[in-house]
């Protein structure tokens, strides 16, 4: 056998394994998608060979890449990109999740990221490469409808669910690392823009929920406050997303002395949080010792104040704003205080019952953070 005859035979073979996969599969096993891309991969370069070493088996190379550019466009392609789209976190549409030894989306991006530089490299037109932009842009849409959805208020006083808005910017970067497997850039590009805008978002409502308690402090601003420092992990997730916004505002070449967006929003939470905690300390200092509905209420200021001290204790390695600091040790000091104060207090016969209650809560604050 000449090497011609070589080259012939193993180009064929190449292109009977990739047209063997048919329209009656619904998904792909992880082997299975390993090896399409292994072949997809290999017959690009078994077409080129042919075309630059061996004149004689130019006609073989473009019929067999026409052959395959068939098949990958009617069945592969559409297939491989289906099954991205499914196992993405956030999808359009209701595509049943992944099946028992399925591949998972970051294996189906391989391949379609495999298909887009076959295409480029040898296949006789631009199909694939359309049908991947096509899905790409839909993946793009589905996200930005998710979280658009969060970010849709009926009016100024209205805030959105940090807490839920959180997971879908951690499942929209999720989405982002697939799309950027799969080739799409441009697409992640936009997808990173939208999880940092989201963020930025979140935290200017944050600070605004704190400012409006501290300008006027009722059991309404109070629900606010209380629902939103619930969420301290995800909190921390979208604070942690905007500093990731300012460090490629700050590459792209933003002014050095002008704060880029992200910044001046982490400003505004920081100034409203320590605004909103200054209030609640002198609440509690005020109530500590009272019986009845001042003396529930304090209970729960307790509470928040805990949170607000376990949010400050994780910002403390990541923020670099002096104001966070700041209000931490303050917190700290005046809840040592406190705690003082009630020691004292229930060293004396009949201490009522809650004030053992408040103790065990400005204890268990002040244990959160090592203090």
């Amino acid at each position: 056998m000449t090497l011609d005859e070589r080259k012939r035979t193993s180009l064929e073979a190449i292109e009977r394994q990739i047209l063997s996969i048919g329209p009656d599969r619904s998904t792909l096993a992880a082997d299975k998608v390993d090896r399409l891309r292994d072949m997809v991969a290999a017959h690009a370069d078994a077409v080129q060979l042919a075309r630059l070493e061996a004149p004689a088996l130019r006609a073989v190379a473009g019929r067999s890449a026409a052959a395959v550019a068939e098949h990958l466009a009617a069945t592969v392609c559409p297939l491989v990109l289906a099954r991205f789209c499914a196992l993405l976190p956030i999808v359009a549409g209701d595509a049943p999740g992944r099946a028992s030894g399925e591949a998972s989306a970051s294996d189906y991006a391989d391949v379609i990221a495999g298909l887009f530089a076959w295409e480029t490299a040898v296949g006789p037109d631009t199909r694939l490469r359309a049908a991947i932009q096509d899905g790409m842009s839909a993946v793009t849409r589905a996200c930005r409808t998710r979280i658009e959805r969060h970010l849709r208020v009926d009016s100024e006083d209205d805030f959105p669910d940090v807490r839920l808005l959180a997971r879908d910017i951690l499942r929209v970067e999720a989405v982002e690392w697939a799309v950027t497997v799969a080739g799409g850039a441009s697409r992640a590009a936009e997808l990173r823009q939208l999880a940092h805008g989201a963020a930025r978002r979140a935290v200017q409502w944050a600070g605004r929920v704190f400012e409006r308690f501290k300008a006027k402090p009722d059991e309404f601003t109070h629900f606010d406050a209380v629902a939103t420092l619930s969420a301290v992990d995800d909190l921390l997730v979208v604070i942690l997303r905007v500093l990731e916004s300012d460090r490629d505002d700050r590459l792209a070449g933003s002014h050095p002395f002008v704060l880029t967006l992200g910044e001046q929003a982490l400003q505004d939470f920081v100034d409203g949080l320590e605004h909103m905690t200054r209030r609640y300390l002198e609440i509690a200092e005020a109530n500590l010792l009272s019986e009845g509905p001042a003396g529930a209420f304090t209970l729960s200021v307790l509470q928040l104040l805990r949170r607000v001290l376990r949010l400050g204790h994780a910002l403390l390695g990541s923020v670099d704003i002096l104001e966070i600091r700041l209000n931490q040790d303050a917190t700290v000091k005046r809840m040592v205080a406190l705690r003082d104060w009630l020691r004292a207090s229930v060293e004396q016969p009949g201490t009522p019952k809650d004030h053992v209650a408040r103790l065990a809560e400005i204890e268990a604050a002040l244990a959160d953070i090592g203090a």
